[in-house]
């Protein structure tokens, strides 16, 4: 397995990267896809990400916050060259079960952003970067750092899809969860807990009784946007629910497309 790498315990980085995997506890993801619902989302995304990928002729693609596996393994069965990875050692597991219970042939890695290597790994047609990950870093100097990196995994002119929860819409006290899209399913809720300027808390309370908390930075859309710029991206275009017209306050995610 890829090896990750040493940051110091004062580094920045190393220490969102810990309490991104500290949040990620292994009965809160043994319940994720319960929370996702699989055919639900599939049928709320559509073709959206086949179709942006096929149009952009991005063929090999890797999945830098694959989370459960459900982006990697729906793009995989639609004919694209997949790998997958994320930093939680707990969701890098589940996904790895999903990929075998589905059939589903696609390499699996647990790295921390700042350890893809495009000489371990090769280049990309295209990078994903969603379920609002990008968020787990609260800092726009790592973020950035971040964002380079995968400019540093794709070819020339490659794409990256990065998504984000509408913090714009949060923000203002417009906070939605549709459960048409993302989060879909049935037995469980999303609400706020702690909400200012620097942090947004995300609550998970299934029917059972059992609760979780997710700690995220409340990035705005055109902060994102210049953060992209920041590392070197350009023209990034913004999708509000999959949708290239739409009201800010009225989505729940924000879709972001940029070129290397």
């Amino acid at each position: 397995m890829p090896q990750l790498i040493a940051l110091s315990p004062a580094d920045p980085l190393a220490i969102a990267y810990h309490d991104y995997a500290r949040q990620y506890e292994a009965d809160f993801v043994e319940r994720w896809d319960e929370l996702i619902d699989w055919e639900k989302r599939a049928a709320g995304e559509g073709a959206f990400f086949h179709d942006l990928l096929r149009q952009a002729g991005a063929w090999r693609v890797l999945d830098a916050a694959t989370g459960s596996g459900f982006h990697a393994a729906q793009l995989h069965k639609a004919g694209f060259d997949v790998t997958a990875c994320d930093g939680s050692p707990t969701m890098v597991d589940r996904a790895r079960r999903n990929f075998d219970r589905l059939g589903v042939d696609v390499p699996v890695h647990r790295y921390d952003w700042q350890a893809l290597d495009a000489r371990v790994l090769g280049t990309f047609d295209a990078v994903l970067c969603l379920g609002s990950s990008l968020c787990h870093l609260f800092e726009s100097e790592a973020r950035i750092a971040v964002l380079k990196r995968f400019r540093q995994m794709l070819k020339p002119g490659g794409l990256l899809l990065i998504d984000q929860r509408n913090f714009e819409a949060i923000l203002a006290g417009r906070f939605t969860s549709s459960g048409r899209y993302y989060y879909c399913g049935d037995t469980a809720r999303v609400t706020l807990g702690e909400l200012n300027e620097s942090v947004c808390e995300f609550v998970y309370r299934f029917a059972d009784g059992a609760q979780y908390r997710l700690r995220v930075c409340p990035i705005r859309p055109r902060q994102l946007q210049d953060e992209l710029r920041a590392a070197g991206f350009r023209a990034p275009h913004a999708y509000g629910d999959f949708k290239p017209v739409y009201d800010v306050m009225n989505v729940d995610f924000i879709v972001h497309q940029a070129h290397a």
